[in-house]
């Protein structure tokens, strides 16, 4: 079946009606190909967050996501999965069901599948060493974006981690798409037109716009590009009062000297490209501030409401935030594409930290580890597990810490073959059986995923989420941020032994 309507599977062996959903832009479902409308809002809301989630969710989480922060009753959460299963039961039969565990509700397939999935497939699977394969590849799975996700969903569902984590994805593959282009040396490769639409629905996103300005460039359209660059930097200065950021500034730069030769592929618009001699990066106003948040960690409540505090303290200061991995976390705040990060420590050398919140550490494991079944396990009994390895430009502190390595007899660890530089990519090959991994408790909430399942860890120090910044940078308002970060631990909403630095 090709999900999106091209090849469908009305069918199955014995007559009964085959159903695909959409969620990669206005939810639809199909029930053997003919399509049907969820009508009431609430319950609509419900189905796309379970759509969304492919796991078992929390009520916690179900109830933020479709209601918002305040939630709702029992009553009008039971009441709202009960009017789900009528309609799902009346239109789609047994193909597509709710059902709950002990850990919350879940959506589960019989003969169903979604255009999320198929994108999930084709983004976890491995990626071809051509890039004209690898283009197509990547066309394919961009194709099935329609829109925003669950675009007539809940409103407040747009800042949920479960929305964040998919468009963050989509995000990052339109500039792989892009860096494949350069590689191939196709100027004619649609991809333009692509980003083209992606910076209408993301008009702040600096990344999407330096790759289309090079895209364009390379196909011979120079003149097309500046007049964008020119509309860019008028929407920036007359709707945020501030100017292009590094990576659009350094596309601008390239395309002002039209004669400089591309970079290599892969490292144009990430957020994780080499920095510079510190000296040569151009210091930002006082008037913005750009935090770079670790994958998630924005949806933490202590993150928000130091953001929120923020925001309050200084209505004069424009506060911009930027999703980063494991690499970008470091790169972008060396870079001086950020000014803070919000981050979980230890942090590099030469950056200093505030720590923020303590918590527990918890054990990655794949669902069909028999560790899955265990509601806790000592960490002694986990040492002769192999740990999946990061991306080797990650810093060397921060991945022994998470690793736990060397342990604590003096051994070292064991790592799997892999270089990931995500969470999504580190899920993919835990569920793959590749090596397991440890993880702040929170990740129980922010990511919830089919594959993979977390268990309490005996004897493991915990780990600590700070805010870090470069000392010889701070400027007004990254000491307004700082400050205020200290703040919000004296008040009680965190944990902290201190100041750190490395």
């Amino acid at each position: 079946m090709v999900v999106g309507g091209v090849n469908e599977c009305l069918e199955d062996a014995v007559g009964r009606s085959y159903v695909n959903c959409g969620i990669l832009g206005d939810l639809y479902v199909r029930s053997g190909g003919t399509s049907v409308t969820v009508t009431r809002p609430v319950v609509r809301g419900l189905l796309g967050t379970l759509l969304i989630a492919e796991e078992t969710l929390s009520v916690e989480c179900l109830t933020t996501a479709v209601w918002g922060p305040g939630g709702c009753s029992p009553g009008t959460l039971h009441t709202t999965v009960s009017r789900l299963r009528e309609w799902l039961a009346e239109h789609c039969g047994d193909s597509v069901t709710v059902s709950r565990n002990e850990r919350g509700y879940r959506l589960d397939y019989v003969r169903a599948d979604s255009d999320l999935r198929e994108y999930r497939r084709l983004v976890d699977g491995p990626r071809p060493s051509d890039p004209r394969e690898r283009k197509r590849m990547l066309h394919r799975a961009l194709d099935l974006w329609r829109g925003p996700l669950f675009a007539n969903g809940p409103h407040g569902l747009r800042d949920d981690p479960l929305v964040v984590r998919w468009e963050a994805s989509r995000i990052a593959l339109a500039l792989e798409l892009a860096d494949a282009t350069v590689e191939a040396g196709d100027p004619t490769d649609p991809v333009v037109e692509r980003l083209e639409c992606l910076a209408k629905e993301y008009p702040y996103e600096e990344r999407v716009y330096a790759a289309l300005l090079h895209g364009l460039r390379l196909g011979g359209r120079r003149a097309e590009a500046l007049r964008r660059l020119e509309s860019v930097r008028r929407m920036l200065a007359d709707e945020l009062g501030i100017g292009p950021g590094v990576v659009l500034a350094e596309a601008q730069a390239e395309l002002l000297r039209d004669s400089a030769p591309p970079p290599a592929a892969g490292s144009r618009y990430r957020t994780d490209a080499p920095a510079d001699a510190r000296g040569s990066v151009p210091t930002a106003r006082d008037g913005r501030l750009v935090l770079g948040s670790f994958e998630a960690q924005l949806a933490l409540p202590h993150v928000r409401a130091l953001i929120s505090g923020a925001r309050e303290r200084h209505p004069g200061v424009v506060v911009e935030v930027r999703h980063l991995d494991f690499v970008g976390q470091t790169a972008a705040l060396l870079s001086g594409e950020v000014d803070v990060v919000l981050c979980y420590l230890p942090v590099a050398p030469g950056i200093r930290a505030e720590p923020l919140v303590v918590e527990p550490r918890v054990a990655c494991v794949a669902a069909a580890d028999p560790l899955a079944a265990c509601s806790e396990v000592a960490f002694a009994d986990l040492a002769d597990r192999t740990v999946v390895s990061v991306d080797p430009r990650v810093p060397r502190e921060w991945r022994d810490f998470w690793a736990v390595d060397p342990r604590p007899d003096g051994g070292r660890v064991v790592y799997s073959d892999d270089r990931v530089s995500n969470v999504e990519a580190l899920f993919a090959a835990v569920s793959a059986g590749n090596g397991i991994a440890f993880l702040p408790a929170a990740g129980r909430r922010l990511y919830p995923r089919p594959g993979i399942a977390y268990v309490d860890v005996t004897g493991l120090p915990p780990c600590t989420a700070g805010v870090a910044w470069i000392p010889d940078r701070e400027r007004d308002a990254v000491r307004a941020f700082v400050e205020g970060a200290r703040a919000h631990v004296l008040a009680g909403d965190g944990e902290s032994p201190g100041p750190a630095e490395r």
